[in-house]
């Protein structure tokens, strides 16, 4: 059982928003988002993202064959660790498609090209600095007693529109996301034309809470615009929401 209990917390420069938009990094306005949404675009530093994209990585690798892993210890002992023009600088991180062990589809026919896992402990004693970027993360919580799931997706790995099971759900869930670049939208499912879409760049978290927890569409789309082929990376996501505890998750 995982529960993250963290000393109080300070306050916090966000954006909490209303109706239909497209927002981008630098245009936010206190009218783009419905009530229980909350944005922040900027909240990790490149450093802090490299810490919980190590120490996330090395969690799901642990899921995987040895054959697996040791490809992978292969590939990196093989070539320089460096980005790709056109990705952000996480790429350094993320080994080739073919290196990993992706699920083609999930159970529910919603996560394509992924890997998963649930998590119950962080490698703090293997990642220095990771404790104050989990402090800083987790304080961003609006309950304690949390569960935290890890999902990486491919390079054309994409999250299809969905409403989340509300028989495995909490009344908010928190999303930070690590890599290649994302487009979240978001549609009600109640008020015909109630929509939203934004950039998800890395380094970002976002808050659902409450009705647009339960009564809006999500998806998680590939940015391709003004990219060339190929130039689509990998996206690692953290996501932290509140224990149900009708929940068979534990």
């Amino acid at each position: 059982m995982l529960s993250f209990h963290f000393a109080p917390r300070t306050r916090l420069r966000l954006f909490t928003i209303s109706t239909r938009h497209s927002y981008s990094d630098n245009s936010a306005s206190p009218e783009q988002f419905p009530p229980g949404f909350t944005f922040w675009p900027r909240y990790f530093s490149t450093k802090e993202q490299e810490t919980l994209l190590a120490a996330s990585l090395y969690k799901l690798d642990t899921t995987e064959r040895p054959q697996s892993r040791r490809k992978r210890r292969n590939y990196w002992s093989s070539r320089e660790s460096k980005s790709r023009d056109g990705l952000g600088p996480l790429t350094k991180l993320f080994a080739p498609d073919a290196m990993y062990e992706f699920e083609e589809g999930h159970f529910d026919g919603v996560i394509r090209h992924f890997r998963e896992m649930h998590l119950s402990s962080w490698p703090v004693e293997k990642f220095q600095g990771l404790t104050s970027v989990l402090d800083k993360l987790y304080a961003l919580c609006p309950t304690n007693d949390v569960l935290t799931h890890l999902l990486h997706l491919s390079s054309h790995g994409d999250i299809l529109p969905h409403v989340d099971n509300l028989s495995a759900s909490g009344s908010w869930i928190l999303g930070v996301s690590l890599g290649d670049e994302r487009i979240l939208r978001m549609k009600d499912t109640e008020n015909e034309g109630q929509e939203f879409s934004l950039a998800l760049p890395s380094g970002s978290v976002y808050l659902q809470r409450d009705q647009v927890r339960f009564n809006y569409q999500h998806s998680i789309e590939r940015k391709t615009c003004g990219k060339a082929l190929g130039e689509v990376g990998h996206r690692l996501s953290i996501m932290i929401r509140d224990r149900n505890t009708s929940s068979p998750i534990s």
